[in-house]
């Protein structure tokens, strides 16, 4: 489903889904949202607009170009389209705080795609590794003991095989 986005009755709508959001720049982010309303962002981060959030990632209307609605979606990657996207690639960039966020998080879709991604970046065939690789590994073994999904079990046993 494509939206315009022209008002936040319309961000609202998309609260709790998984979505893809075009910025205005054009690039695509891919996550299960929440819906921030201009009151809320206005008390905490000092903005006084509408705005999707994506795990550490806000999106504020006057930033959003469309939204997807990717509910119907049912591909090999669940519901999203790619094993990782953008998202993960500036979690990644960021380091090991903002890696660790959304390995902790609560969205094991999330926690997967990003794992998906660290695949790419801990392979040494794929270029340089990671800097912060310990560190990682050092999360990815804590995070092998609380988080109970088979799936990211599974994921974070292969990763770390490949130490």
């Amino acid at each position: 489903m494509w939206s315009n986005v022209p008002d936040s009755t319309n961000l609202k709508r998309f609260d709790g889904k998984c979505v893809r959001i075009i910025d205005s720049s054009g690039d695509a982010f891919d996550g299960i949202c929440c819906f921030n309303s201009y009151e809320y962002n206005e008390c905490e981060y000092g903005r006084s607009e509408d705005s999707l959030q994506i795990e550490n990632f806000q999106f504020y209307i006057g930033s959003i170009r469309e939204v997807i609605s990717l509910e119907d979606n049912d591909g090999p990657y669940g519901l999203f389209l790619d094993p990782y996207g953008k998202l993960e690639e500036m979690t990644v960039e960021d380091g090991i705080d903002s890696i660790t966020d959304i390995l902790f998080s609560e969205e094991n879709e999330h926690v997967i795609r990003l794992l998906n991604c660290l695949e790419k970046h801990l392979d040494p065939a794929n270029g340089p590794v990671l800097q912060c690789k310990n560190e990682v590994m050092e999360a990815l073994e804590e995070l092998l003991k609380y988080n109970c999904d088979k799936d990211v079990q599974e994921k974070i046993k292969k990763l770390m095989s490949g130490r």
